[in-house]
């Protein structure tokens, strides 16, 4: 399966509009859009945004537990049916979306669309000292852009501790495959958050979680973001199950799944739509 976008989606994806994005006010932006996304009236108002998403971006309701829903955002971290997404063996899908990148992790090095490097350091660490990552030479590195139309919380691919876990901060720039293409290292320069976690059997792994434009916050699972959102890492050391719920983002935005050789696998092909639980390797 391919990725499909509904051409009423590519709205301000021109390579002049996705340039000039970086002088446009992305906090103000993102308050604005929190804003409205939040709102619950006009119920008329809602409900029609709601429709018009919903037919727009050709999202299939089966899987997911029926509304009403009283916002937008509540209507984008609608919750799943029991069992519309099987856990598979291995290595799973932390999350529903599109490989928009996968291949070996070297020299420190991955891909964004069109050959861009982009550096392990800056992405999971930005400004600060980076976690050890000789370990991951040799690995596998997966980027997954969560669509619209599909479950939006990220999930753990292996069970495991997450160990800690790092907040970078950054800009909101649009993470579509429009934007990749003409908006350099977004991954390095948006706000993300960096999970280092160790599997069951001792090999540690990573999970950067990056936020996007408008509403774009990252919320990890019974934690509060002002303990988290600081400078310094925030020792979480909590055990997840394979496929069990780590957190979501308040908007669409994109999961980069690092992992060092002894648990690489071939990873799944450019463009693939995935499916949260699904088997990866």
């Amino acid at each position: 399966m391919r990725w499909h976008r509904p051409r009423a989606l590519r709205l301000h994806r021109s390579a002049a509009f996705l340039r000039l994005y970086r002088l446009l006010p992305h906090g103000l932006l993102g308050r604005l859009g929190r804003a409205l996304a939040r709102a619950t009236r006009p119920r008329w108002a809602v409900a029609l945004a709601i429709r018009s998403w919903t037919e727009r971006a050709a999202i299939h309701m089966d899987d997911f537990q029926p509304g009403p829903f009283a916002s937008l955002e509540s209507f984008f971290l609608r919750r799943l049916r029991p069992g519309a997404r099987p856990i598979g063996d291995g290595v799973v899908a932390p999350a529903d979306g599109v490989v928009v990148g996968a291949g070996p992790i070297v020299a420190g090095v991955i891909l964004q669309i069109k050959g861009v490097p982009l550096s392990l350091e800056r992405l999971t660490a930005g400004r600060h000292p980076a976690p050890g990552l000789a370990a991951y030479e040799g690995g596998r590195y997966t980027t997954i852009f969560l669509t619209p139309h599909g479950y939006h919380y990220v999930h753990m691919p292996i069970a495991g501790t997450v160990l800690d876990l790092r907040w970078i901060s950054g800009r909101a720039f649009p993470q579509n495959q429009d934007a990749l293409r003409h908006i350099p290292r977004i991954y390095e320069r948006n706000e993300r958050a960096t999970l280092r976690c160790r599997s069951h059997d001792g090999h540690e792994f990573m999970l950067v979680l990056v936020g996007a434009s408008l509403i774009g916050g990252i919320h990890l699972r019974d934690l509060r973001r002002r303990d988290w959102v600081r400078s310094r890492p925030f020792a979480w050391n909590r055990r997840f199950a394979r496929g069990e719920e780590l957190g979501h983002f308040s908007f669409g935005s994109t999961v980069v799944l690092l992992v060092p050789p002894a648990l690489a696998g071939l990873p799944p092909p450019l463009g693939m739509a995935l499916r949260m639980g699904q088997h990866l390797w």
